[in-house]
């Protein structure tokens, strides 16, 4: 154990205190309530438990199919049933709008008509669309801000029967949002597309804002799945940001709406996995995905998902008869996972006050890997450091980016210097805080540089997940021993 190590220098002293979604004001943080238009899982077993992690959204998909299921008759009970048990626990429901409905489309390959637009179905089909939006919207005015306008447009999974197409996306956007917004003025309108594991920059994104479709938008949200969460991804954003102001977007907030990776993969999956069945590798993806879209400013990040989807899974033109088990909760037994836990830690740190905070922060393995030795240096380059601010105190949090699935160990002693910035409170008992198991540790070997401009912090571990060091009076809940 790297906490362990002979040259580690730090003694433990306490853990983070859990609190609930009720007792939290609000956050970034948001889970995956998604698939229950279909019902991939039983939200009644999920509620209770959600609300004791401290999350603070959760992003809900409407399904069409399951709410018109005579023409002209809407049944928005059990959606009802998902929103007012969500917001009884503190937490605040999101809406992504979609898909079709068999009753008006012919060829659609699942009851559920996943992926199936509405635009290609003649009048009758769009204006039954445009009736069923105005419906949601009528039925949820007054509970939900946030509609999300279809899922994953770029990719043909999710959009059927022609070829995904920008243009059409941002025609589709406009109509629905129109039929929003004349229930629900100030409503909310968000744009969703799938990422690539590589970071490719988007064409799609390019022309979809190049139509014009940003002054239709209050949000903006992606789906980063991948192995390696910082892999190309600040430029990626950097670049997508740039897209957006360049067209008349600089008031779209960036949300990751959609990410996870799942505790077992079955044998062929599109992530390419070799570790096919880990929680750990779970919990510690998550806490990297957090860290790093919160860092990047984005004012929304969403795991998919609460429980595992147990059923078989049907997209746009295919089945996936047992799908990866992305949730927090068991799909079986419904009992936390590994990642449950760590969500906690992350909701008790990432809530409202917590904000992203320009910041010298770097990390030196000398002591380690010395120089005057041959080792690679790889190491070094990889190493991750985020800065925070809250209530006036710095927090430095620094990782390494390797895959998850290498099963890295940990190396130390590591040395990392964070700026004393005149404008921030000082720290003057310095901590560690492990973000996985949520023990807190005294850092024994510390000390100001000449200057009174950095502080340097000795004897520390490296792990491949965020460590945060802050002044102990910064924590927002703990219990010390």
């Amino acid at each position: 154990m790297i906490f362990k190590h002979k040259s580690v220098n730090l003694e433990e002293v306490g853990k983070l205190k859990v609190l609930s979604s009720q007792e939290i004001k609000d956050s970034p943080i948001s889970i995956g309530f998604e698939c229950l238009d279909r019902q991939m899982f039983d939200p009644d077993r999920c509620y209770e438990p959600l609300g004791k992690t401290g999350v603070k959204w959760a992003r809900c998909q409407t399904g069409w199919c399951r709410c018109e299921q005579q023409k002209g008759v809407y049944t928005f009970e059990w959606l009802d049933s998902i929103v007012d048990n969500l917001l009884a626990q503190g937490v605040k429901p999101w809406f992504n709008v979609g898909y079709g409905n068999k009753l008006y489309m012919n060829d659609v390959y699942s009851d559920a008509a996943v992926g199936f637009v509405p635009l290609y179905y003649g009048e009758e089909t769009l204006q039954a669309w445009k009736n069923y939006i105005r419906a949601l919207s009528e039925h949820f005015k007054g509970r939900i801000e946030y509609f999300e306008i279809w899922n994953e447009s770029n990719i043909s999974n999710f959009w059927q029967p022609r070829k995904a197409d920008p243009a059409e996306y941002a025609r589709f956007i406009k109509i629905t949002a129109d039929e929003i917004r004349s229930v629900i003025p100030d409503a909310r309108i968000g744009g969703c597309v799938a990422t690539h594991s590589t970071w490719v920059r988007s064409g799609f994104v390019l022309k979809l804002f190049r139509t014009g479709i940003a002054r239709e938008l209050n949000f903006f949200s992606i789906h980063a799945y991948c192995q390696q969460p910082e892999l190309n991804y600040p430029k990626f954003v950097a670049s997508l940001r740039r897209i957006m102001d360049e067209n008349g977007g600089r008031h779209v907030e960036l949300w990751q709406g959609e990410a996870g990776f799942a505790s077992w993969f079955p044998p062929v999956h599109q992530m390419e996995p070799y570790v096919f069945e880990s929680e750990h590798n779970q919990a510690i993806w998550m806490l990297r995905r957090y860290f790093l879209d919160i860092s990047l400013g984005m004012k929304k990040s969403s795991f998919f998902q609460m429980a595992d989807m147990m059923g078989t899974y049907k997209m746009a033109d295919v089945t996936k008869k047992n799908p990866a088990r992305h949730g927090i909760l068991d799909g079986v037994n419904y009992q936390p996972k590994l990642s449950y836990k760590t969500m906690q830690h992350l909701a008790v740190f990432f809530d409202d006050k917590t904000q992203p905070a320009e910041l010298y922060c770097a990390a030196n393995l000398h002591e380690a890997l010395p120089r005057y030795e041959r080792h690679s240096r790889l190491i070094d380059i990889a190493i991750q450091t985020y800065t925070y601010e809250r209530n006036g105190y710095p927090f430095f949090a620094y990782s390494l980016s390797e895959d998850v699935q290498y099963g890295f160990e940990g190396i130390a002693p590591l040395m990392l210097a964070g700026e004393k910035n005149p404008a921030l409170k000082p720290i003057e008992k310095p901590v560690l805080v492990d973000m996985l198991s949520g023990k807190i540790y005294r850092v024994k070997d510390w000390n100001v540089e000449a200057f009174d401009e950095l502080y340097f912090f000795n004897g520390l571990p490296l792990t491949d997940y965020p460590l945060v060091i802050c002044d102990e009076k910064a924590l927002i809940s703990c219990e010390f021993k």
